[in-house]
C-alpha cells in the first residue's frame, strides 16, 4: 500500500475516510437507539431518518471521489465499502423497529451475535492489507479481539453473568495490549507521515485550513485512548461477572457488586460516544486538510463531557508509555 505514489494513495485515503466517517455516524445512530426511550426516538424520527440520507450520500461520495482518479488499492476499498453498505443496512433495520418495546432483558441475542461476527471477519480481511506494524493494523487486531469477548464468550440466550466472563476478560486484556501498540506505533514509524504528506499533496497552506502533523497526530491518540478507556470498563465489567460467589458471600458483597455492575453499565454508553466524536473529530479534520468540503453534523448521542478523554486516566497511561526502541 505504501509503495504506490502520493497521488494514489491521497485518492485511497481520502475515498477511505469518508466511509470511516459514515461508519461512526452509524455507530452514533445505534447508540442512540440503544440508549435512549421510545418518546425521545419519536421526537427526533424526522432528524434520524435525514442523516440516513447524509449518510448514504457520504457512502456515494466516497465512491464517486474514488473512480475520479486512479483506482489503485481496489481490493480494500471494496471491502470497506461493501462493508458500510451491510453496516447501513442492519443500522437502518435497527431503525425501522425502534418504536417497538425495548428489550431490556440484557440477554444476548443470536441476530446480535452475528453482527459482531460479522464485523470481526471484516477487520481480519482489511488487515491483510495494511503493514503489520502499522497502527490501524493493531486496531483492527484490538476490534477483532473485542469482539472475539462477545462471540466466543456468550451464546444466544445468555447474559453478561452467564457466560464465560474469564475469558471475555483475557480477550480483553488483549485487546488493551493492541491498543497500547497502537498508540505507540503513531510515532514509532513512518507510515503516518507518509499518509500525512499524501493527504495534504495539493493543499495551499495560504488558502485551506488545515491539520499541522501534530495536530494530525494528537487526534489519532486521542482516538486510541477513547478506544482504551471503553475497553477498560469492559474489562472491570467481565472480571466481576467472573468473580465464583457461593452461598457463603455475604449479602453485603453481592450488593457491592451488584451496584458496581451497574454503575459499570450506566458508564460505557457515554464512553462510546465518547470514543464515536473522537473519532468523527478526527476524520471530519482529515478530509478538510484534503482539500474536502464536509458538514459538521451534531451527534445524535454525543457523550455528557468530551473533553474528560484528555484528563482521563487511559489517556494518561498511554501518553507515558516507555518508548520503544527498534533494532
Amino acid at each position: 500500500m505504501f509503495t504506490e505514489p502520493p497521488t494514489n494513495l491521497n485518492n485511497y485515503l481520502v475515498s477511505n475516510a469518508y466511509l470511516e466517517y459514515s461508519a461512526f455516524l452509524l455507530s452514533d445512530i445505534e447508540y442512540f437507539l440503544l440508549y435512549t426511550d421510545i418518546p425521545t426516538k419519536a421526537s427526533k424520527f424526522s432528524q434520524v431518518e435525514k442523516r440516513f440520507q447524509d449518510i448514504k450520500d457520504l457512502i456515494l461520495k466516497s465512491r464517486n471521489h474514488y473512480l475520479s482518479s486512479n483506482t489503485a488499492f481496489h481490493k480494500p476499498f471494496k471491502l470497506h465499502f461493501d462493508y458500510l453498505n451491510w453496516f447501513y443496512n442492519v443500522t437502518l433495520k435497527e431503525f425501522n423497529e425502534t418504536l417497538k418495546t425495548p428489550d431490556e432483558s440484557g440477554i444476548f441475542d443470536k441476530e446480535t451475535l452475528d453482527e459482531i461476527e460479522t464485523s470481526c471477519r471484516f477487520f481480519d480481511a482489511l488487515q491483510a492489507y495494511l503493514p503489520m506494524n502499522h497502527n490501524e493494523f493493531f486496531l483492527y487486531e484490538s476490534n477483532k479481539l473485542s469482539s472475539k469477548a462477545f462471540t466466543d464468550c456468550f451464546i444466544a440466550g445468555e447474559t453478561i453473568l452467564s457466560g464465560n466472563t474469564k475469558l471475555s476478560m483475557e480477550l480483553t486484556e488483549s485487546a488493551l495490549d493492541m491498543l497500547e501498540r497502537a498508540y505507540q506505533s503513531v510515532d514509532e514509524e513512518s507510515y503516518r507521515r507518509q499518509e500525512y504528506d499524501a493527504l495534504t499533496i495539493s493543499l495551499n497552506p495560504h488558502r485551506q485550513a488545515y491539520l499541522s502533523f501534530q495536530h494530525y497526530q494528537d487526534l489519532h491518540k486521542i482516538y486510541i485512548a477513547s478506544c482504551y478507556q471503553e475497553n477498560v470498563l469492559l474489562k472491570q465489567l467481565f472480571y466481576l461477572a467472573s468473580l465464583d460467589l457461593d452461598e457463603s458471600t455475604s449479602d453485603e458483597t453481592l450488593d457491592n457488586i451488584g451496584e458496581t455492575i451497574e454503575l459499570i453499565c450506566e458508564k460505557i454508553p457515554d464512553f462510546a460516544a465518547t470514543r464515536n466524536e473522537s473519532a468523527l473529530l478526527m476524520l471530519r479534520s482529515n478530509l478538510i486538510t484534503a482539500g474536502q468540503e464536509i458538514d459538521d453534523l451534531e451527534m445524535l448521542f454525543p457523550p455528557k463531557e468530551f473533553s474528560s478523554i484528555l484528563k482521563s486516566n487511559s489517556y494518561n497511561y498511554l501518553n507515558n508509555l516507555p518508548v520503544k526502541v527498534t533494532h
